[in-house]
């Protein structure tokens, strides 16, 4: 994920754990590393994000040389704040939101 063309946007940061908890939550793999979509550890993992619950979880960078445990509700706190950070980048550009 980049924004304005900055590759390294979400390398730090509240950035950075979400970009873990993308892979951590889409990106699952089988015993034998092919990709595997589990439908039912989508929809729970973020049913738990959007109820910001205290569970933590450990994520792990694709190369396994980060490995972070956090909650849930950290998770939230890091997507509302990159949200508004995002919202507030829009609104400096002059440029009108679409949705």
């Amino acid at each position: 994920p980049e924004f304005n063309m900055d590759q390294q946007w979400s390398e730090t940061g509240d950035r950075y754990l979400l970009k873990l908890f993308r892979d951590y939550v889409f990106h699952q793999t089988d015993e034998h590393g092919a990709p595997w979509i589990d439908m039912a550890h989508i929809v729970s993992t973020l049913n738990k994000l959007d109820a910001g619950v205290s569970e933590k979880i450990c994520l792990s960078s694709r190369d396994e040389t980060s490995v972070i445990i956090v909650s849930y509700q950290e998770l939230k706190r890091c997507f509302d704040s990159v949200y508004s950070e995002l919202v507030q980048a829009n609104l400096n550009s002059g440029v009108a939101p679409s949705y």
